[in-house]
């Protein structure tokens, strides 16, 4: 049997948009190849055994993006057949990323949330008719394509689903799961939700959540382990959420491949999340050990692992405390950091940083 945390490996990166960051995130040194293979439906599996041959590894890794979900799973399926060791996402949760109308049911069905929806041929029945909600596709990720309407004007095509919108904040929690145990990285705040349906990922996003509410924290953690668990997932797993002003959480989607969480909470753990079977020992509820601050970017690409700065189309930094972020933010972008920082920025000059005393309550 192969000792994971020993293998040579061979990292089988599909997300395109990870090229230039993906080597400073994962467990580097002798005995770790990286292979970026793109996202061609018709990859053949040729190609990742060639190259597993020349470099001796023993062990394939697959980093997915959602368009090779099922790619992926079939080519991990194809290496295990030839005798490799191999981490991929499991094909249970595979299927539930790909197919929200999967997703919606199975979320529901594991009392993961309570966020009603409707299927196209349910709408014209549903009650009441003037209730908002978002409609969505089946196959969408980064939020595409959505909109807002009522149940009585909502006409979704085959492809959409009606889900009711709610009012209140959005996280995402990451969630790693191999034979060596669990993990999660602190929940990322992604802001309130609102009406105009800008997506999080064009928001301002910061980890840890700026109101360190150590009971939410937990909370979030233990629903996105149980999320990941019940979705048999393998690897890592993004488990967004929406929490309403009652402070109830509801899933809102899960997402087992790379996500757009990652790289913010990873900095604000100080983990490299590429490559945790080589880590065994580091599981269980990661603590915050800097804040971690990202917002869309459309710049040039800046790579500096030193300083923490990596911009792609989103700006992530991290720091030791608000000022540095808020600071650091304004001499990358030319530009005043964003005002919502700004203001945690003065508020720790009158309080002091948090992230320290927040990760030793843990």
């Amino acid at each position: 049997m192969t000792d994971l945390a020993t293998a040579r490996t061979l990292h089988v990166v599909a997300p395109e948009s990870l090229r230039a960051w993906f080597r400073h995130f994962v467990q580097n040194g002798a005995g770790t190849d990286i292979l970026h293979i793109g996202t061609d439906p018709s990859v053949p599996a040729a190609v990742i055994v060639a190259r597993m041959r020349e470099t001796g590894a023993t062990l394939a890794v697959f980093h997915s993006s959602h368009e090779t979900l099922l790619r992926d799973c079939a080519l991990a399926a194809m290496l295990r057949s030839l005798g490799y060791a191999v981490l991929a996402q499991s094909a249970f949760a595979a299927r539930l990323g790909v197919d929200k109308f999967r997703m919606r049911s199975f979320l529901q069905r594991s009392g993961l949330s309570s966020l009603p929806w409707w299927l196209p041929g349910d709408v014209a029945a549903a009650t009441p008719p003037e209730a908002t909600v978002v409609v969505k596709a089946r196959s969408g990720t980064q939020s595409a394509g959505i909109r807002l309407a009522t149940l009585r004007t909502a006409a979704p095509s085959d492809g959409e689903f009606c889900e009711l919108y709610a009012d209140g904040t959005e996280y995402s929690v990451m969630v790693y799961r191999d034979d060596a145990g669990d993990a999660t990285l602190p929940p990322v705040w992604k802001g309130t939700v609102s009406r105009d349906l800008v997506p999080p990922w064009r928001r301002l996003r910061l980890c840890p959540a700026p109101a360190q509410d150590h009971e939410l924290d937990e909370t979030l953690r233990a629903r996105g382990l149980r999320t990941a668990v019940a979705a048999r997932s393998a690897g890592w797993v993004e488990v967004e959420f929406l929490v309403t002003a009652a402070g109830t959480p509801h899933v809102l989607e899960i997402n087992p491949r790379v996500a757009g969480t990652m790289r913010i909470a990873s900095l604000a753990a100080g983990v490299l999340p590429f490559g945790m079977h080589r880590t065994p020992a580091i599981r269980g509820h990661l603590a915050a050990v800097r804040y971690a601050a990202e917002v869309p970017h459309d710049g040039p690409a800046v790579i500096d692992p030193v300083r923490s700065i990596y911009s792609t189309s989103r700006l992530t930094l991290a720091a030791h405390s608000y000022r540095d972020l808020a600071a650091t933010l304004s001499e990358v972008t030319g530009g005043p950091a964003d005002a919502a920082l700004a203001r945690l920025a003065a508020s720790e000059d009158r309080a002091g940083p948090a992230v320290a005393s927040a990760a030793s309550q843990r």
